[in-house]
């Protein structure tokens, strides 16, 4: 098994991290978060119409880049080195793929290619009442090689 990052995901990381360290620096990140959207909206065009981040891993019948949850990873990782508030992690990691592999065929191609460029951010909202108690469940493992944990309520964004 090879583990190391493959030259496309090298690169993801090199590009995406100059563009952080250029855009996104501690003052950027205090003003950004000051604003009504609680991200900078002009850099998360430049990311998503620039890079393509929130289509990373959408499928490309969706404008997206068919990349694997790894890259989008990577994009994550970076994000969070920088302290980017973005919607990405909301829209990309938790919402997008949840429409992909559950919305209709309607709802895909309504949903998947505005998230892709970048125009529509989504969130996750997680129902109250026993969905969200199933939710709430917890594990170890002293008796099995096996854990568990989780947390739910409210909107992940």
């Amino acid at each position: 098994m090879d583990a190391a990052f493959t030259a496309e995901q090298d690169e993801i990381r090199r590009t995406l991290r100059d563009l952080l360290t250029r855009h996104a620096g501690p003052g950027e990140i205090r003003a950004a978060v000051r604003t009504a959207e609680g991200h900078a909206p002009a850099l998360w065009r430049r990311l998503a119409q620039g890079l393509g981040l929130p289509g990373l891993a959408l499928p490309e019948e969706y404008g997206g880049a068919g990349c694997t949850p790894t890259e989008l990873a990577l994009a994550c990782e970076e994000t969070g080195r920088a302290l980017l508030p973005s919607p990405l992690l909301a829209t990309a990691v938790l919402a997008a793929p949840l429409i992909t592999a559950l919305g209709t065929p309607s709802q895909r191609a309504g949903l998947l290619p505005r998230i892709a460029d970048g125009t529509l951010t989504a969130a996750l909202a997680v129902p109250g009442g026993s969905m969200a108690a199933a939710l709430g469940l917890t594990g170890d493992n002293r008796s099995a090689p096996w854990s568990g944990g989780g947390r739910a309520g409210g909107v992940q964004a």
